[in-house]
């Protein structure tokens, strides 16, 4: 219990910024895990929509769904008619647009991983100019009570320092790797719905060369 309350002001700096790192980690976790779907589920869905030529419903379909995959596979049908390079550009602005917003937040730990040390780095420096200062006052007569006082104080914050910044180094990997996993199932979407809208306008357009014979 000394160890807490001997740590000073910077001790309970540390502790607040670790606390705000574990509930920013909690958030993102949650987010990360409710727009996790799978995708080839999701891509057969919306593509057997699309044969019906129910282009409506397969938006609608997008729209209730959420995560960044589904926001992309909308915006390809939203601009279909669009040509190929300016459909893969507004795609390309639109996964950069989700994955901003997935990091945002998270980009938080990695500065708490950097901060947090040099806080405890600090409060070290502070215990040991307290340690110090009662040298000098005290001397020769040195209370131990004192240097145990600065001493405990020093260990306090840099334990918490360290302690607090592996946190935050752990959980900003965990939620990388979570959001790579996600980048990657949007690189994988992106490249089925464009194929498929590829083909679907090559049937289209046989079709309609098909119905010109005809007639």
């Amino acid at each position: 219990m000394n160890l807490i309350w001997e740590g000073g002001i910077l001790f309970w700096v540390i502790v607040g910024l670790t606390v705000v790192a574990a509930a920013v980690f909690v958030d993102r976790l949650l987010r990360l895990r409710k727009i996790g779907i799978d995708p080839q589920d999701f891509l057969q869905g919306v593509f057997n929509v699309l044969d019906k030529g129910q282009t409506d419903e397969a938006l609608a379909i997008c729209d209730e769904t959420p995560g960044p995959l589904p926001a992309l596979v909308a915006e390809a049908i939203a601009h279909r008619d669009s040509d190929e390079a300016h459909l893969r550009e507004i795609l390309g602005a639109t996964a950069h647009a989700e994955l901003s917003r997935l990091e945002r937040r998270a980009m938080l730990l990695s500065l708490f991983a950097q901060l947090l040390p040099l806080l405890g780095l600090i409060g070290t420096f502070v215990g040991g100019i307290a340690a110090v200062t009662a040298l000098d006052a005290e001397a020769p007569l040195v209370r131990t009570g004192d240097l145990t006082s600065a001493v405990v104080g020093a260990l306090a914050t840099t334990a918490a320092g360290l302690i607090g910044a592996a946190f935050c180094y752990a959980a900003h990997h965990i939620l990388v790797l979570k959001s790579d996993a996600l980048s990657l199932d949007m690189d994988q979407g992106m490249a089925l719905t464009l194929d498929y809208l590829e083909r679907a306008e090559a049937r289209e357009a046989e079709g309609q060369g098909d119905a010109d014979v005809k007639a």
